[in-house]
């Protein structure tokens, strides 16, 4: 019984595009995540980033929490709407935006030291978000145009 043929051509082997339903479920996953994380223990995340929370800073980063958790729950309800829908480039385009304005805070808070070096990861994870984000807005105008 064989299992794999001896030789595998990486040539031949063609990669295939992740489907918005994949991405819009990982942007969920990530904002109820980071959603939960700043409602329920904000001083403590701050902390791992190297900041630091008290009083009124705790308030606004569980409001941020409230909002993650919100953005999850939108791209929640697109995951099984189809990329031809009229409203997918907005939230996209939407989405684009909220992530580069993310992503120059972020690397203004790493570069002014005010986080330490775990925040050039969040810098990289709304670099790829809004990355994202611009692909797909691509690929559902080619999905509206295939259905018309």
């Amino acid at each position: 019984m064989v299992l794999l043929p001896e030789k595998v051509n990486l040539y031949e082997i063609k990669p295939k595009d992740m489907k918005l339903s994949t991405f819009a479920i990982i942007v969920t996953i990530l904002a109820i995540g980071f959603g939960v994380a700043f409602l329920f223990i904000p001083a403590k995340l701050a902390d791992f980033y190297g900041g630091h929370l008290e009083g009124g800073g705790i308030l606004v980063a569980r409001y941020f929490g409230a909002a993650n958790l919100f953005i999850g729950l939108i791209f929640w309800s697109y995951s099984g709407v189809s990329p031809s829908a009229k409203s997918w480039p907005k939230l996209l385009l939407y989405s684009f935006i909220y992530d580069v304005l993310q992503l120059i805070v972020t690397l203004m808070a790493v570069l002014n030291k005010e986080l330490n070096s775990m925040g050039w990861g969040t810098v990289a994870l709304f670099a790829l978000l809004a990355v994202g984000s611009l692909y797909y807005i691509g690929q559902c105008n080619k999905a509206r145009v295939q259905a018309a």
